[in-house]
């Protein structure tokens, strides 16, 4: 049996037993793990509250090296980003990252850069009010570490440079079209120059500072359309969280 000891993020945590849950972690060395916690719903247990989805925590779990299921051993709070907890709006885009991450990420393969794009992601989410451009940079950030980044330097197809004007988008090829490509590939939609711009910026733009990258309302929904639906390309479906952000947007209008 080997024993782990690194830092992790809660994902999710479930019933698995009258008295044990099932608790996935997105962790700092060993990447995706899911672990038995072993009493974790007894009223007086162990591990004080450290299983909440979101809480960063230092984590120690056993188990043999290539197994699906680990054991939980013990755990601490490190920091529990309880402001995220207190605003629905940040609760509900906090819970869409989690989502996102379970259903993207394999179990057993070390991601240490998704764990560093999840926790810088959750500390700013706990610190800062404008939270559009912080969804968007965690969508492309997601699908770029995940090896889906779109191509938006040049056609995808022939690889020459876009022509001034509106730029063709195709979802299926994960990229911008030329005019002539655009003539004998599916065009899903047309974008500025601004709004590539915007999206290329929210690969480079440091994570604790995108909310000064405040998207013009005209091209809100351009780049929303571009990050979002090319998650939805790639899982084959609507996140149950998503919708909860949208009619948060709505509400808040």
């Amino acid at each position: 049996m080997a024993l782990y000891n690194t830092r992790a993020l809660v994902i999710k945590s479930i019933n698995l037993s009258e008295s044990d849950r099932l608790v996935t972690f997105m962790t700092e060395n060993q990447g995706k793990v899911k672990c038995v916690a072993k009493g974790a719903r007894k009223v007086k247990n162990r591990f004080w509250g450290a299983l909440e989805p979101m809480s960063l925590i230092h984590l120690i779990y056993f188990g043999k090296e290539h197994q699906s299921l680990f054991r939980l051993n013990h755990c601490d709070i490190i920091e529990s980003f309880q402001t995220i907890r207190d605003d629905f709006d940040k609760l509900y885009t906090g819970v869409y990252f989690l989502d996102l991450i379970d259903s993207m990420i394999l179990e057993g393969h070390r991601e240490k850069k998704i764990f560093a794009l999840l926790y810088q992601s959750l500390a700013a989410l706990n610190q800062q009010t404008e939270l559009e451009p912080l969804r968007r940079l965690f969508e492309i950030r997601l699908l770029s570490l995940s090896g889906y980044a779109p191509q938006l330097e040049h056609c995808v197809l022939c690889k020459s440079l876009p022509e001034n004007g509106m730029i063709a988008f195709s979802y299926a090829h994960n990229g911008i079209l030329c005019n002539a490509c655009s003539n004998r590939a599916r065009i899903d939609i047309q974008f500025s120059t601004g709004t590539r711009n915007y999206i290329k910026k929210l690969l480079d733009v440091e994570i604790k500072t995108c909310e000064r990258l405040k998207f013009p309302k005209s091209q809100t929904d351009k780049i929303e359309k571009v990050t979002h639906r090319l998650i939805l390309s790639h899982l084959g479906r609507e996140l149950k969280s998503y919708p909860f952000i949208k009619n948060m947007a709505e509400f808040s209008c």
